[in-house]
Formats: structure tokens, sequence, C-alpha cells
């Protein structure tokens, strides 16, 4: 049975902008149920229990003030809690009784020793819980009565007493003790929990409202952004100008039109190349077809000059060939370097002398006068080959004047080598893409020759092989200038730099 493999979707980005935030909704609302419900008894008695301790501590360093009868007044008031000052025989010194079933002020000085008994040095604190007795729960069953009526009195609610001893600048001992009530929270839970009914519903209501038009919002613009990125299929590629955008899809576009232009430009170099090729191939084809056939057909015919012909649209298709196998190698990063010392000047002289049958017959000249020889590190036949392309480039693209000028300088123990021809240069906006597979040059030729656009493509890329600096200056109307630089090599270097390479 054959299986049909399904393509996995993944989840949108509208949905997961949705999902996520009806979970972080439902985190928030879990939490503020357990703050509000679950542990609102536990936070009161902590702060019941913070505020006892802290104005037990502004009595205690206050305790020889001579306005602390007023203090001791305000703390009550503002902590709701009652105080008693006594000495260490239980007197009181000072007293404070301005809260509801306050227990310290009814307890005799017996039962306000004993609670002191653990305080030995100054600073020591104890605290002491008793529970509050209230509506006795065996008079009262809510089940027997009908309505909302009261649940029974559980007795929850707790006296809290804290005792802390103090010590006076002349020796003798205080005791500070605060009482307050600790009523339970039931009713106040009620509350809260009826308006978190209220609160969650709104909030779950707006959490739908908002994570909808939010996920709406931001997961728009980049629908809209891939639907117009399938355009560049076919090559392609109209930015969408929403009300609603961001930088990074503003960027996305940017660079997806920069892809559809220069996808564009490729598709028509390659077409500008088959054109280019098909039309150098069927030439030779059809020459070399038409004198074979004659000197097959026809007797005296197979003459030297007819089989010159021949031999020479073979090179011609050769060339081609071999232009397009050398992009194709160096592209693939199969073409290995051969690292060897030799003369560049004298690598320069032989190219030359390879063209003197073109400077003869076609009347173009080409100027080399280098100052002395220069020695170099790298794969000859590489460097050779750019010198080939770049001076085969400038005599393709040279003025009428038929001259090319090669030019050899070294300073500072670099080689520059440059190539320049008298055409009419290139404009500024075509600098950039001269480098570029495929790409030929909008000028005319002066010269008609083989061309695949790959020329320069091909030096471009053995020049970064071997990591030379290169560029071109042109000015339009007066030609170009195609140069790169190689470091200078002596015996001693070259053997090290040999040897290291073969190390690695």
């Amino acid at each position: 049975m054959k299986k049909i493999k399904q393509k996995h979707r993944s989840m949108s980005i509208r949905s997961r902008i949705f999902i996520y935030f009806l979970l972080f909704t439902a985190l928030l609302l879990v939490l503020l149920w357990l703050f509000q419900i679950v542990f609102l008894d536990v936070f009161y008695r902590m702060q019941k229990t913070d505020g006892v301790q802290k104005a037990s501590e502004s009595i205690a360093r206050n305790i020889e003030h001579e306005e602390i009868e007023t203090l001791i007044d305000r703390l009550g008031q503002e902590n709701g809690v009652c105080i008693l000052v006594t000495d260490e025989k239980m007197n009181t010194v000072y007293s404070s009784d301005t809260t509801f079933g306050c227990i310290i002020h009814h307890l005799n000085p017996r039962d306000l020793r004993r609670m002191t008994e653990h305080l030995d040095q100054d600073g020591d604190t104890d605290y002491s819980t008793f529970p509050m007795t209230g509506f006795p729960s065996s008079k009262y069953d809510d089940r027997k009565f009908d309505g909302h009526v009261p649940p029974p009195d559980t007795g929850s609610a707790k006296s809290l007493i804290s005792v802390r001893r103090v010590t006076l600048s002349d020796g003798s001992v205080r005791f500070v003790f605060l009482n307050t009530l600790i009523t339970p929270v039931t009713s106040t839970v009620q509350t809260i929990r009826n308006e978190l009914f209220f609160i969650t519903g709104i909030l779950v209501l707006l959490s739908f409202l908002l994570s909808w038009l939010l996920s709406r919002h931001i997961s728009r613009p980049i629908a809209e952004t891939t639907v117009a990125a399938r355009e560049l299929s076919v090559g392609e590629y109209h930015p969408v100008h929403s009300r609603v955008s961001y930088r990074e899809i503003d960027e996305l576009n940017g660079q997806l039109e920069q892809a559809a232009k220069d996808l564009h430009r490729v598709e028509e170099m390659q077409r500008e190349l088959i054109a280019n090729i098909s039309h150098d191939l069927r030439t030779p084809l059809t020459l070399i077809e038409g004198y074979v056939e004659v000197m097959r057909d026809l007797p005296g015919e197979n003459t030297t000059e007819n089989m010159q012909v021949v031999i020479d649209e073979t090179k011609r298709l050769s060339t081609l060939v071999n232009a397009v196998l050398d992009y194709s190698k160096g592209k693939n990063g199969k073409e290995e370097l051969h690292l060897s010392r030799f003369s560049l000047t004298k690598s320069i002289r032989g190219i030359i002398e390879r063209y003197g049958k073109l400077i003869e017959q076609d009347g173009y000249r080409i100027l080399f006068s280098p100052q002395r020889d220069a020695m170099v590190l790298a794969d000859e036949l590489q460097v050779s080959q750019v010198v080939y392309n770049l001076v085969n480039n400038a005599l393709t693209y040279t003025g009428e004047d038929k001259t090319v000028t090669i030019e050899q300088t070294i300073r500072e123990n670099k080689i520059r080598i440059e190539i320049k021809d008298s055409g009419e240069g290139i404009e500024p906006d075509e600098l950039p893409f001269i480098w570029s597979r495929y790409y030929r040059g909008q000028k005319p030729h002066k010269r008609p020759t083989v061309g695949t656009g790959l020329g320069l493509n091909i030096a471009q890329g053995i020049l970064e092989k071997h990591g030379m600096e290169y560029g071109v200056e042109s000015t339009v109307g007066q030609g170009s200038n195609f140069w790169f630089e190689l470091p200078e090599t002596d015996e001693s270097t070259s053997h090290l730099q040999i040897t290291g390479g073969q190390d690695e």
C-alpha cells in the first residue's frame, strides 16, 4: 500500500498569539484568586504580627522620652493595639487601652509575671496567642433557619500578646506589653470572592477581545508579506505598504524586494548568456560543417587554408567550453591552489606574446614597461588566467586607439598590477555588478570576440581564493582600470610559506 505523506501544518502566529494571551490572562486570574482568597488570612496575620513588632520596637527605643505617653497613644491608635508598660513588680507605668477585647489590662500581676519569665536579656520578645470565645455554637445552628443566615461562630478569633524586656539607663527594667485582636477574615474573603467573580468574567471577556485584536493586528502584515513573497517564484515581488507595519516587516520587505531584483537580473543574464553561447556555438559549428562537407564532396578542396579554418573554429568552441568549465570548478571549490615562486613580470610578458598575432593583424597594442622583475608566491596558472581575462576584457572594450596599458608598481613589498583601456568606461550604477556572473557591459564592443560573461567572475574567484586585494576604477569617456595586488616574495620567505602550506 502506497503511503501518502501528509504535510505537517504548524500553528499560525495568529493562533499562537491568541492562545498565549489567554494563557497569560488565566495565569493572572489564578494568582489573583490565590493571593486574595487562599492566602489572604496568612498575609493578614503576618501583617498584624509585623505591626505589633514594630510598635514594640518604637516604644523600646523611646521609652525614656519625656513625651512617651503621646507616642504610646498614637501607636495604639495607628496599629489597633492596646499597650501596657510595667516595672519589674508589674506596676503600671504607662497604659493605652483604645481597642475592643483587650486582655492585658485585665490580667493580674501574677499572670503578667508568668509571661515575662523567659525574658532574661534586654530586647528579648515573646509572643502568645489566646483563642477568643465567641457566640456559643451549641445554642445556634444555621441549618434550622431559612434564607441567608450567618454561619456558626467557629471561635477562630485570637488575641495576640507581645511582651518585650527593656533596660533603662539607670539599670531598672521595664516590660512592654502589646495586645491586638486577630479577627477572622471570612466576611472580607466573601466580599472579595464576589468581586473576583465579576473581575474574572470581565477579564476573560476583555482577554478574548484583546487577544483577537492583537493577533489580527500583528499577523496581518506578516500574512500580506507572505502572499506577496509567493511572487518570487516568478522573479517578481511587490512590497506591501500596509497601514499596520513594523520595522522587522519593513526590513523583510526590503530584502525580498532586493532578492526579486537580483533574481530578475540573474535571469536576464542567464538568458543573455544562453543567447550569446548559442549564437557563438552555432557560427563555428556551421563553418566547420560547411568546410568539412566541401572537402568531402569536392576534390581539391582539402587545402591547408580550409583545414586552418576548421582548426580555428574548433579553438573557438574550446574557448567557450573551457570558460564555462573554469567557472564551474571555481564555484565548486574543486580547483586547488598549487603555490610556487615565479616571476609575475615574465608571466605577463608571455601572455602579451601570445597576443602577438592579434596585435599584428588587427592593429591592437599592449604596452608593458616594468621597472624590474617581481617574484610572487601563488598559483602561476591561475594568476595567468586572471591576467589573461583582464587583458582580454580590456582589448574587447578599449577605444579607437586600440591600446591597452599594463602597469606594474612595487610599493612596501606589494606588487600592484593595473590593466587599463581607453574605452567608453563603465557607468557608476554598473560598477557593483561587473564582477557578477553572466554580466556583460552595455557599451558596444570595439572588437568582435567570443564572450560568455564569466571572465571577470572567474578572475574574482581566483583573486579571492589567493586572498588578494582587487578592484576597478572607471571614468565614463576615459576608460577603465582593473587592478589587483599581491605581496612580493623572495627565496627565503617563499620556502617557509610553501613548507607551512604543506604541513597544514
